[in-house]
């Protein structure tokens, strides 16, 4: 776009093309009586019709492995400086994720409205998932879709004691085993963008800034009044009678402590000049921890999954998902089990595979700080895996392991997978937990919704800011707690439920 056609003024401006940023956008666009403009810090691909997106992003099958922001962990806990993948992209992570459409649990979002935040409760929240389900284009696989190896994980969670159940997000179930629903068909991920912003990239009201990375929101006492981005090197200012921030739980506390709101004394320390004393601004950041083990993959795998393939199917490497409880889970469900395959790199006919188990209702906590007031710098990201007093998280995750092993020793499944690979057999302690733990793509909470009354909340239960008057944050980083789920779908329905309140 060029720099002269980008509006000086806006109605609303959304900062984050993400699967919030894109709903958010999308809906007040429709309306016809907002000038919305979107800034997004990576490439716009344009529509789905338009067939430019590169095939990795559009590949549902996988996650993607491109258009990454290189975030890395530095959490003492858990596996050194490992990548923790965000998209940067028209569309976020609903471009590059797997595609897996869970809501969690009934205790989430009842908890959630427990901590003061009003219109949370599961009841309230029940059609936003609904409209968001809609919006991506969530389906269930048909059952010549599911994968020989996923159907004989499906069985042999059966065998184990986990039921079969026919809906992965009734909220109020707490076991069981399903294929679960995607918003892929054909093989093909419908995004955020896809869904949202093609419906409205035409009628007048929408505005799509890519490549522009926001460096700082501009505060006149307690109004956010422009936003300063960098275009193709240029620093560019938008006013905008009001400024959504959904650049995600990486990106969103980033913008705010580089605008001068977090805590005092830090951004003091950064030379940063504080406007808002919010200290829980990088705060409250989580993860579902996870453990995986690996697997040889036999013969009898290679030759199921290459035959699968060869009569025309498209092959999946994440369908099956198992919800369940761990000894001393008193309500909902802590633990998912999720198998994985794909063919393996360099070897023609064979398939890798391995079982993954997460704690989905992790209690320990970390941070996100910045290095600087660099907006072209990474972030301080700690996840603070398993760094509860009491070593409850790691307690799950090791019933999580033995689940796995317990799930590995099933006939119908032990064919297929074959032996437990040397490098994750090591594993058998708490303290090879600590040191291999892993993140399960679900970062959360560092924008954390809740009361005035509550120091650690940025938020309030209409994701106003606290101290603002028109400054919102809408993405994954206002949920207090992570729902126990993959994140995208609860995200979006965040989204929706705040977009049909605004005005």
């Amino acid at each position: 776009m060029e720099l002269s056609s980008i509006p000086k003024h806006a109605d609303t401006l959304v900062i984050g093309g993400g699967t919030a940023g894109s709903i958010i956008a999308g809906r007040l666009a429709s309306r016809l009586n907002q000038k919305v403009v979107l800034l997004e810090a990576g490439p716009d691909y344009g529509s789905f019709q338009d067939k430019n997106w590169p095939s990795d992003l559009l590949n549902g099958t996988v996650i993607g492995e491109t258009h990454d922001w290189g975030y890395k962990s530095s959490s003492q806990n858990g596996k050194p400086n490992h990548n923790l993948e965000r998209a940067k992209v028209i569309g976020g992570c609903s471009s590059h994720n797997g595609c897996i459409a869970i809501w969690g649990s009934h205790v989430d979002y009842d908890t959630w409205e427990s901590y003061g935040n009003k219109g949370w409760s599961t009841k309230e929240v029940l059609p936003f998932f609904s409209k968001a389900n809609k919006g991506l284009g969530v389906r269930d696989f048909k059952k010549s879709e599911i994968t020989p190896f996923h159907q004989a994980c499906v069985n042999s969670i059966v065998k184990i004691g986990i039921p079969r159940t026919n809906n992965l997000n009734d909220l109020y179930e707490d076991r069981g085993v399903d294929i679960c629903p995607v918003n892929s068909l054909n093989g093909e991920r419908f995004n955020a963008a896809f869904g949202y912003l093609d419906p409205v990239r035409e009628n007048g009201y929408l505005t799509i800034v890519a490549d522009a990375l926001v460096n700082k929101i501009n505060i006149n006492s307690n109004k956010a009044t422009s936003v300063d981005t960098i275009i193709n090197k240029r620093r560019i200012n938008i006013s905008a009678d009001r400024i959504i921030v959904s650049g995600g739980t990486y990106e969103s506390p980033c913008i705010l402590m580089r605008s001068g709101i977090g805590s005092a004394s830090s951004l003091s320390e950064l030379g940063i000049k504080p406007y808002i004393n919010l200290s829980g601004v990088g705060e409250n950041l989580h993860d579902h921890p996870s453990i995986n083990l690996k697997f040889e993959g036999t013969n009898l795998l290679s030759n199921l999954m290459g035959e699968f393939k060869q009569n025309g199917n498209t092959v999946y490497s994440e369908q099956t998902i198992a919800k369940t409880r761990s000894k001393n889970c008193k309500e909902g469900f802590d633990l998912h089990v999720y198998p994985v395959t794909w063919p393996t790199v360099n070897i023609n006919g064979k398939w890798d595979c391995e079982i993954y188990s997460a704690n989905m209702a992790p209690i320990s906590r970390g941070y996100l700080s910045l290095n600087s007031a660099n907006p072209l710098g990474l972030p301080i990201i700690d996840q603070g895996y398993l760094n509860d007093p009491g070593d409850k998280d790691i307690t799950v995750l090791m019933e999580g392991l033995e689940l796995i092993r317990e799930l590995s020793q099933q006939k119908e499944l032990s064919e297929l997978i074959g032996d437990e690979l040397l490098e994750t057999s090591k594993v058998v302690s708490l303290n090879d937990i600590r040191d291999s733990a892993y993140h399960y793509y679900h970062p959360v909470g560092t924008c954390k919704m809740g009361p005035v009354s509550d120091s650690k909340a940025v938020v309030d239960n209409m994701c106003k800011v606290h101290g603002m008057d028109n400054l919102y944050v809408v993405d994954a980083s206002i949920m207090p707690n992570v729902p126990r789920g993959n994140t995208n779908i609860p995200v979006a329905m965040v989204a929706e439920r705040i977009a049909s309140t605004l005005t």
